[in-house]
């Protein structure tokens, strides 16, 4: 059991491992932004803004969140409630 209160956001590490598996999933470019949130001593949602590459087919994007969603669990078993957002790097194209 944690020691964190519920509505608290995860640890730094939780937040390491969570980036880390977003990167390492295949066709996710980059993480734009992500919020985490606990719901209860084990059990975390996480929200997050992931920029794909603009010529993948929602196809591609429903298998790549799928994906992403198993290595976050993976990587923090408490995510449990994963929200993923597919967007455009809009950085990367203004380039």
């Amino acid at each position: 059991m944690h020691s964190l209160l519920i509505g608290e956001g995860a640890t730094p590490e939780e937040d390491r491992a969570i980036l880390r598996a977003l990167e390492q999933t295949e066709k996710v470019e980059r993480s734009i932004h992500i919020r985490t949130h606990y719901l209860g001593p084990d059990e975390m949602l996480v929200a997050a803004k992931i920029a794909l590459a603009p010529e993948v087919t929602l196809a591609t994007v429903a298998a790549t969140i799928d994906a992403a969603e198993v290595n976050i669990r993976a990587a923090v078993p408490a995510a449990r409630v994963i929200y993923l957002e597919p967007d455009l790097d809009r950085a990367a194209l203004t380039r």
